[in-house]
């Protein structure tokens, strides 16, 4: 029985993981290419494209969020006492911002700023070392 716990976490973690498909175009052209953002559900998230033969790959990063985290702090009014009450709120927003470090293996590199409105979709722009500009969604 024992020896089934370790399976049964790396099912349920395994569970977790996501890929969402990527479209690109260049703003020099109407040509389209495509990639993947996967996910492993601990925190790791890997960008990779294909740019004309090229395959770039690294780690997306968030940067910042609409979250907001406050105390609150109520004391009610009229009754024998007026006793506080504290507690917490957590607002989660709705919009997110991402940067994608990406390196191909013969050492060309990739930028890229992103942003997403759920969490499972969203778009941005990279450019590359040439200074091309592409347009990203990811859904």
């Amino acid at each position: 029985m024992n020896r089934l716990i370790p399976f049964a976490l790396l099912v349920l973690l395994a569970g977790c993981a996501s890929q969402s498909r990527v479209q690109l175009m260049g703003r020099d052209s109407g040509t389209q290419y495509g990639g993947l953002v996967q996910s492993d559900g601990q925190g790791t998230t890997i960008l990779s494209v294909t740019i004309e033969g090229i395959n770039y790959s690294g780690p997306m990063i968030r940067t910042s969020s609409a979250d907001s985290f406050g105390f609150i702090e109520t004391h009610s009014i009229g009754g024998r006492r007026s006793l506080p009450q504290f507690g917490t709120i957590h607002a989660y927003g709705d919009s997110t911002t991402y940067k994608a470090l990406l390196n191909s293996p013969d050492g060309k590199g990739l930028r890229c700023d992103l942003a997403s409105s759920s969490g499972t979709q969203g778009g941005g722009v990279c450019v590359d070392d040439q200074s091309r500009l592409f347009d990203l969604i990811y859904k």
